[in-house]
């Protein structure tokens, strides 16, 4: 490793794989010394992007979290200590002194699904082609109901900003687990950080499959159409005054896409179908159980590999990646 020099203006930096970068301050966790490049996420916690130049040939990086030390902390290291998988964020090490909490978190590399759509609503990217949305959802439906069945564990904050486009393999990664608590802590459980009003079920406090299951419904029909359901209002509008209203009001995918209306209808109305089913605003009219959603998603993506197809996903993730990858370095 080249230690850490000053750069002349005050700032220490570090050789991070072949580049000299600034960091913001290293720490020890376990005796093992984390270098803070770069404040990210939510502005609720503090969490850096953090280099450990020890890890593996020529370093690595991670995701360094500061927790208070309250029930929030104790929560969320009951769920991580769970996800021995490498699918998801897993906790390395952690430590605490003076009253905090840190995390030490494998690093999820890719583009942030919130950035991502803010530049698609801009007009800087083209809308995603309803296969490949269909295949991104699918993936991680699967993701997200393997939690409940092998982990049992609810994520509760389903939205863009906790999630990760990645490249090898592509998909849509979850990386904060802030939020998500254990089955058999239902009753006990804290809200923790999330709780978006948007992406939100209105069942929040009731629901643990069904509460995902229309966040990520929420997510299909943005990435479809570009916008959120419900006019804006996602969850929000699961209000006693505005549920009936709300639904008789909101138009499928199909009606708001130029992607979408260039399916076959069958097509269309099999995707319609399914999405408006997960987005209902009464947890009783979605899909009963993960079954019946994993298979309606199933059956759809099925649909969607049928001739005639249209560009290859990986295609399309590649465009999408080296376009993020050029933005940085403009």
């Amino acid at each position: 490793m080249t230690e850490p020099a000053s750069n002349g203006i005050g700032r220490q930096t570090i050789r991070v794989h072949g580049k000299v970068r600034p960091y913001l301050r290293r720490l020890n966790i376990r005796r093992r010394m984390y270098y803070l490049l770069e404040k990210v996420g939510s502005p609720l916690r503090e969490r850096f992007r953090a280099f450990d130049p020890y890890a593996g040939p020529g370093g690595n990086f991670f995701l360094v979290q500061f927790w208070r030390d309250d029930e929030n902390a104790r929560q969320f290291l009951n769920v991580t200590r769970r996800l021995k998988d490498d699918t998801y964020p897993r906790v390395i090490e952690w430590d605490r002194s003076d009253n905090e909490f840190a995390f030490v978190l494998t690093w999820v590399d890719g583009i942030s699904l919130a950035d991502y759509l803010l530049h698609l609503r801009a007009g800087r990217r083209p809308a995603p082609d309803p296969r490949e949305v269909v295949r991104l959802i699918r993936a991680l439906a699967h993701s997200v109901c393997r939690l409940h069945s092998s982990f049992r564990i609810v994520h509760g904050d389903i939205q863009p900003a906790n999630l990760i486009i990645t490249s090898h393999p592509s998909r849509l990664s979850l990386i904060d687990f802030g939020s998500a608590w254990t089955m058999e802590t239902t009753g006990q459980r804290v809200d923790g950080d999330g709780r978006h009003p948007v992406y939100t079920a209105p069942d929040f406090r009731d629901s643990g499959f069904q509460g995902d299951q229309f966040s990520i419904s929420v997510l299909f029909y943005e990435l479809l159409t570009q916008q959120v359901p419900f006019s804006g209002l996602g969850g929000k509008a699961g209000k006693p005054e505005l549920i009936d209203q709300a639904q008789r009001m909101q138009e499928s995918p199909s009606a708001m896409s130029h992607n979408c209306q260039r399916l076959t209808r069958s097509l269309r109305d099999r995707l319609d179908a399914c999405v408006m089913r997960g987005l209902s605003l009464r947890a009783a009219e979605r899909f009963p159980d993960r079954h019946a959603w994993l298979n309606a998603l199933n059956e759809l993506h099925a649909e969607f590999q049928r001739p005639p197809q249209v560009a290859k996903p990986t295609e399309w993730l590649t465009r999408v990646i080296l376009w993020w990858d050029n933005l940085g370095a403009s």
